[in-house]
């Protein structure tokens, strides 16, 4: 069968649209696979609309569902009503390949047993992007609900799929201890394509940023697990530098977040943004970039900065250590020490040749390893096998 004919549908877990998957199909739309994805909506909604810089929907099917969820469509996705196994039957019977995002998720975790159950003939590729309670820690009661789960209903989706796809070798233990059988894991990692855009607005005429004031730019979910409180952290410890932190993104911590930077009398040194689609103008004009996550995949904003630049901080875990070479592309802390972060940007900010050094061997590692064109032939190769 050739690719013209190759029908896949893409499995989205949250609301956001999983980076990679945007890529992907935006890339094969283009070879002629006929290309849909299946993901939620917010209940209120009437259609899905873009949430990311990187979204485009032009010519590929897309088949949206209403969800309920207690933290904004972040986390645990419930559809609301039939729709939702209406559109999973579909796909399932309609499509050559399903390929799924993490299936510890709800609807992800039925499309799944959907396959094993009624479609054994069908192909399933699964995608973890992350091994909760292996990879990173999530709390004491979810790490053992999480060890509990892989050890139990968790082997279905693991029996489900054809190939179990995971981004980096620094994944390969936590996938074997999660119960992942060693004969179906593909490392496979993702991919940014190199189009660094101009700036077309002044932000520190936007956000009265003074010509001597350094720019720590964070892009991404603001949550726990991507370290927003350790970002206040740090920012708190470096009140006193000439610096602003500016912070892109939305997520169940952002109001709270910001009440704290209130009470902490930062608010004139951290801003929250939310979400934008202008976030080039932002990496184009950055002095650093500052990435304290405590659980990751392989971190697309990561490769977003190297492409623009721009010197990175970010934590010593598994996901972005596939990325980052401490003292090489940028400096790597323990994911709690704060210090550390305080540290590593002042010493950033502070040596001009380090930061000359890290721009040049960051996009070197982009356009090395990390170039979608080069690194979708992997997916490919298991989706015509």
């Amino acid at each position: 069968m050739g690719a013209v004919n190759k029908r896949i549908c893409y499995v989205n877990p949250g609301i956001n649209i999983r980076r990679p998957i945007s890529f992907i199909m935006n890339l094969l739309k283009m070879k002629d696979y006929q290309i849909s994805i299946l993901t939620p909506r917010e209940k209120s909604a009437i259609k899905r609309e873009k949430t990311r810089h990187y979204d485009d929907f032009e010519g590929i099917t897309l088949l949206t569902y209403p969800i309920w969820t207690k933290s904004s469509g972040f986390i645990w996705p419930i559809p609301t009503n039939l729709d939702f196994l209406r559109k999973a039957w579909k796909i399932l019977k309609e499509n050559d390949i399903i390929h799924v995002w993490v299936p510890f998720y709800p609807n992800t975790f039925i499309i799944c047993l959907l396959k094993l159950l009624f479609f054994k003939k069908k192909k399933l590729i699964l995608t973890m992007d992350t091994f909760p309670a292996y990879s990173f820690k999530v709390s004491s009661i979810f790490d053992i609900l999480f060890k509990i789960y892989f050890k139990t209903v968790g082997k279905l989706p693991y029996i489900a799929s054809n190939y179990i796809v995971i981004y980096g070798d620094s994944f390969v233990n936590y996938a074997k201890k999660s119960g992942v059988p060693k004969r179906k894991i593909r490392v496979f990692p993702t991919g940014i394509n190199f189009n660094p855009k101009s700036s077309e607005e002044n932000i520190r005429d936007l956000l009265n940023i003074g010509a001597d004031e350094k720019i720590v730019l964070f892009v991404g979910l603001h949550n726990k697990r991507k370290g927003i409180d350790l970002i206040i952290k740090t920012a708190n410890l470096l009140r006193n530098e000439n610096i602003r932190f500016i912070l892109i993104g939305d997520g169940p911590e952002r109001e709270k977040s910001i009440k704290l930077i209130s009470n902490l009398g930062l608010s004139e040194k951290v801003n929250f943004l939310g979400n934008r689609l202008d976030v080039h103008n932002f990496y184009n004009q950055a002095d650093i970039f500052f990435f304290p996550s405590r659980g990751e995949g392989l971190p697309g904003v990561l490769m977003e900065a190297m492409i623009y630049q721009i010197p990175i901080v970010t934590s010593n875990i598994a996901g972005t250590t596939d990325l980052v070479d401490n003292l090489e592309n940028g400096l790597l802390c323990e994911a709690e020490d704060y210090y550390c972060y305080a540290k590593s940007i002042k010493k950033l900010l502070q040596n001009e040749r380090i930061r000359e050094s890290f721009k040049k061997n960051g996009l070197n590692t982009i356009k090395t390893k990390f170039l979608w064109e080069s690194n979708i032939k992997n997916f490919e190769r298991i989706y015509l096998k």
